[in-house]
């Protein structure tokens, strides 16, 4: 397998410019098994027995200038495109989960500015980002839970102004944090107020005590109360009375960028494994050698490029297919982040014990890689949240007649490719994805181009079934929120993650060269998502023996474990790997 030489991305079809800011921002870390490195794998160990935040990943963070990612280009950042802001909460995640979830707890609180915010709301919430402040999403409560009417959190109009009452519990960079987004009963309906705590003082707003948690020790999850805190008419974001709406709205945008910090663990995760594997010592011979470990390395590099491909197209759609998002958003949330925690799972095994302990290999970091990924799938709504999602979405599609496809794969699928991605107040998230998916509907193009592979083909028809057997549920079970129903709705979320690899395999192999172009990939990745729907995939042992050795080139030559030709930052290795 070749590479390209640059130290950005560039495949046999030429430059892939969305990628380079990630490039770039993976060369200012430098390698997270590098002890001396800011953003090292073992200052994120030291702080998390702590239970500190990690100062020095916060400083080399804000060195290499990624909250600039987090602002738009129209209002002062570099935030030009959600696949590149993918691709850098990825590379950002492959070092400390609690930073990139810290980072994107201010991205969560500054979205709705960015979508629904005026001219004087945008460049005080951008002057705050870019001046390395932290924001925070006032959303969850104690009670309420994911259930937004349930919110208790009130905003009584008064004379210039509003006042709010109410505690916010269970929100990232709660202590932390310079300026808040709100959710807030209020008249006519519930509303979205921006908060500047620098600008309120006194005592109104009570930052509450960091919440104790089994993973992200270092990240800020706790909370505030809010008591009398009056604010003026120009704290309203939006129109009155939709503040259910726009936090649906911008969840589609956040949600859809927390698959993202999986991948970047499972990354890591796999890197450890592996090195681990081929260091250690076991009946005379390394324990790659053992097929059992190589099975569970290969199936779990399968599950991170099912899980790519899924995130890479949500990401895109993002800039290309914004209509769409209120589906593929949570289909994305409740796929991607799952399939990273199983392969986090498998890497786990490889390592057997040494997963649970806190020293040794990578000095320790994989248990604390295994405890922070696990709350991935709960950010931005549980994966039940997700599925109910799913549910309302389809079941209201199967009522009306299907729309006709509009999005042309090669452009949704144009992974790289830049893209003139509209800003996100030019085009606002729509509640409903219109009807017509793209990515599952064209699944019939994708199956009869795979007509000269027999065995690709054949798993192909079978998502192809099952996708139509979906489409008959809805139409059967209509709106109820049945077993039935979401167990459609996950079984849709498989065939969509599928369709992600086949589209990619189709529609961009070429252009991004290297792994991309070996069938081995997508034989075991559509077997993993086939398996999951409980149909017969049967075995490709040979697949697997070829990804296992693709890892061992990739680790080798510092490239991500990806499709996407990213190159490292010069990776740091242990010179006498301890063997017994």
């Amino acid at each position: 397998m070749t590479f390209p030489d640059n130290l950005t991305t560039a495949g046999p079809g030429g430059p892939l410019p969305t990628f380079d800011s990630a490039a770039r921002i993976e060369q200012a870390l430098g390698c997270p098994f590098d002890p001396s490195s800011g953003m090292s794998l073992a200052g994120g160990v030291r702080a998390d027995e702590l239970e500190a935040e990690p100062t020095a990943a916060y400083d080399a963070a804000w060195a290499a200038g990624l909250h600039e990612h987090l602002v738009p280009a129209s209002e002062g950042g570099r935030l030009a495109s959600f696949e590149s802001l993918m691709a850098v909460v990825r590379a950002t995640s492959r070092r400390d989960l609690a930073v990139s979830v810290g980072l994107g707890s201010t991205l969560l609180a500054a979205t709705p500015v960015w979508i629904w915010g005026d001219d004087a709301q945008r460049p005080r919430v951008a002057e705050l980002v870019l001046g390395r402040a932290r924001g925070t999403a006032g959303i969850s409560e104690e009670a309420a839970g994911s259930d937004l009417l349930a919110t208790g959190t009130r905003a009584v109009p008064v004379p210039g102004g509003y006042v709010l009452d109410g505690e916010k519990w269970l929100v990232g960079n709660g202590r932390r944090s310079s300026f808040a987004t709100v959710l807030a009963a209020s008249k006519p309906s519930y509303g979205l107020f921006l908060l500047d705590f620098d600008a309120l003082g006194g005592s109104a707003v009570k930052r509450l005590q960091k919440v104790r948690t089994h993973g992200l020790r270092g990240h800020d999850l706790s909370g505030f109360t809010l008591s009398g805190c009056r604010v003026g008419a120009d704290a309203v974001l939006g129109r009155p009375g939709r503040g259910i709406e726009m936090v649906s709205g911008m969840l589609q945008f956040t949600r859809t960028l927390v698959g993202a910090s999986s991948l970047g663990a499972a990354d890591t995760a796999l890197r450890i494994a592996l090195r681990h594997a081929r260091g250690r010592m076991l009946y005379g011979r390394p324990a790659l050698a053992m097929a059992p470990v190589r099975s569970l390395l290969a199936r779990g590099f399968a599950d991170l490029l099912v899980a790519e491909c899924t995130e890479l197209a949500a990401a895109r759609g993002l800039d290309v297919a914004r209509q769409r998002m209120a589906l593929w958003s949570a289909v994305a949330k409740y796929v991607v982040p799952g399939l990273c925690v199983d392969a986090v799972t498998a890497c786990g095994e490889v390592l057997s014990a040494r997963a649970h302990l806190r020293e040794g290999v990578a000095g320790g970091a994989f248990q604390k890689l295994l405890r922070d990924v696990a709350i991935t799938p709960v950010f931005e709504g549980t994966e039940l949240v997700q599925l109910d999602t799913v549910r309302a979405q389809l079941a209201g599609a199967a009522r009306r007649r299907r729309a006709p496809a509009e999005l042309p794969l090669p452009l949704l699928f144009g992974f790289g490719e830049a893209v003139g991605s509209p800003a996100p107040r030019e085009l606002r998230p729509s509640i409903t994805f219109g009807g017509a998916d793209e990515v599952v509907d064209l699944l019939d193009d994708a199956v009869e181009a795979l007509a000269d592979d027999g065995e690709l083909a054949a798993l192909a028809r079978r998502l192809l079934a099952v996708r139509d057997e979906t489409r008959q549920a809805f139409a059967a079970l209509g709106t109820r929120r049945t077993t039935e129903a979401y167990e459609a709705a996950r079984r849709h979320c498989l065939v969509h993650a599928a369709a992600c690899c086949l589209h990619t395999w189709l529609q961009r192999r070429e252009a991004l060269g290297g792994l991309a172009i070996e069938r081995a990939w997508l034989s075991l990745a559509l077997r993993r998502v086939v398996t999951r729907l409980g149909l017969p995939a049967g075995p490709d042992l040979a697949a697997e023996e070829l990804l296992v050795r693709r890892l061992e080139e990739l680790d080798d030559d510092d490239r991500a474990f990806s499709l996407v030709p990213l190159r490292l930052a010069p990776q740091h290795r242990d010179p006498s790997p301890k063997r017994s």
